[in-house]
């Protein structure tokens, strides 16, 4: 059933996710990539990223100005429609921002920094670079 469905999304040209493309700060994209890698995909990264910022009612990340203050690029994500209506939602809780969906995106690129940091201690741990605990 799986595979029939698959199949004929092919034919179709349906699929659950549209991509969107949205203006972001460089640095912002930069730590969105890094979180793919820990997330398996920057697309859902971003969707992490905005389930915790919508979950979390009141919860207004603080962007740092190194953030802010980086050159403005274009990236394309392939997000589910559910994510790009809580995008554009939380835009106007990120006023003092900008009231952007970059600025949504930066607060995301906040939140998934923790990951990415937590990720490279652990990589670091299992490389050997840090010994193990006797047992």
């Amino acid at each position: 059933m799986k595979s029939e469905t698959r199949r004929l999304n092919k034919l179709t040209g349906a699929s659950k996710n549209v991509a969107k493309r949205y203006r972001l700060t460089t640095a912002a994209a930069e730590i969105i990539d890094q979180a793919g890698k820990v997330h398996g995909q920057k697309s859902r990264a971003v969707q992490i990223a905005v389930e915790l910022l919508w979950r979390n009612v009141g919860l207004v990340v603080e962007i740092p100005d190194a953030i802010l203050q980086s050159p403005m690029t274009a990236r394309t994500y392939k997000i589910p429609q559910r994510t790009i209506s809580l995008i554009e939602a939380l835009a106007h809780e990120y006023q003092e921002y900008g009231n952007t969906q970059g600025a949504v995106l930066a607060a995301c690129a906040v939140l998934l920094a923790s990951d990415v940091k937590e990720a490279k201690k652990w990589a670091e741990y299992w490389r050997g670079a840090i010994p193990r605990p006797p047992r």
